[in-house]
């Protein structure tokens, strides 16, 4: 079983362009499936519904959440559906396994107001005379960072995979490689512009530019820092600002980049199209967001709502 995995991760890597990350989670879930069929002494190409079930079950009593729940289910109907098309099976198991229903959550919401507060505290950081060339370095790769995932609402993944030439294509425009290879083009604003001109200044001093690879490079100039790394300074830098950190993610800045728009007035196309969306209705979630807060506001404000 441990070959046709790993020929599966390739398949999904090859030619469905799937993520890192996407290839990591499939792994992951289809490495614990293994474990539980060698516990049970089962063979793989004779999995049936009981198994699959039994297995749901096991998982179920530890109190997995039932979005994981559903992206176990997937990886392996995912698996099966790649066996009985390569001829390794005969009848796929998953078919009449139904996934846990799965309400859709309104995502967590950083205000502007917050938002600017950690700008504004990166940059009196990056102002001071008493910190060393490589702290200033790093808060200015932070704020660079900051500014851009906040003008463009690029996915982390996306920003720290972008190449060093790719930063000079366009001055105006950045070109992201988003979910399955597809290419969308995001605007940049005056002061993501200045914040990424003031990065590669400090950048130069610690790097030969011409061996840099990736635009937010590691301690390996051919590797890039990671998304644990920038979420570990983005909650430091919240918690320094007095904000509460465990509300504070990267994908919390693509969620306000979305949120903010709309409430001032943006398109819903036009947001679709810079966050990448293939599906409108994922992009309308932000819309229930908004409702919530009309709600708020009248119920708390209006005149005869007081009344009542």
């Amino acid at each position: 079983m441990k070959l046709f995995i790993e020929n599966f991760i390739e398949m999904m890597s090859v030619e469905r362009a799937a993520s890192l990350n996407t290839q990591s989670a499939y792994q992951r879930d289809l490495n614990d499936f293994y474990n539980f069929l060698s516990k049970k002494r089962t063979d793989f190409r004779l999995v049936n519904q009981q198994i699959i079930r039994s297995y749901i079950s096991e998982i179920n009593s530890v109190g997995i959440k039932s979005n994981t729940l559903a992206r176990k289910i997937s990886s392996i109907r995912q698996f099966y559906k790649f066996l009985f098309q390569e001829n390794i099976i005969i009848h796929n198991p998953l078919n009449g396994i139904e996934n846990p229903k799965l309400g859709r959550p309104l995502p967590k919401l950083m205000s502007e107001e917050h938002i600017f507060r950690i700008i504004i505290y990166t940059k009196e950081m990056i102002k001071k005379d008493q910190i060393s060339i490589k702290k200033k370095y790093q808060y200015q790769r932070f704020l660079s960072q900051l500014e851009i995932l906040y003008s463009t609402g690029m996915r982390i993944s996306e920003l720290l995979t972008l190449k060093f030439d790719q930063i000079f294509d366009n001055d105006n425009f950045l070109t992201v490689t988003g979910k399955g290879g597809k290419e969308r083009i995001v605007p940049l604003t005056e002061d993501a512009k200045t914040a990424i001109k003031e990065y590669i200044d400090l950048l130069s001093i610690f790097y030969d530019l011409d061996k840099v690879i990736y635009f937010y490079p590691s301690r390996d100039s051919r590797k890039h820092i990671t998304r644990q790394h920038f979420a570990n300074e983005l909650k430091c830098i919240a918690r320094e600002t007095g904000l509460d950190e465990s509300k504070i993610s990267p994908h919390v800045l693509r969620h306000a980049f979305a949120s903010h728009l709309l409430s001032n007035g943006a398109d819903l196309r036009a947001v679709q199209q810079m966050l990448g969306h293939s599906d409108i209705s994922t992009t309308q979630i932000y819309t229930h967001i908004l409702d919530e807060k009309l709600k708020s506001i009248i119920k708390e404000k209006h005149p005869l709502a007081k009344k009542l």
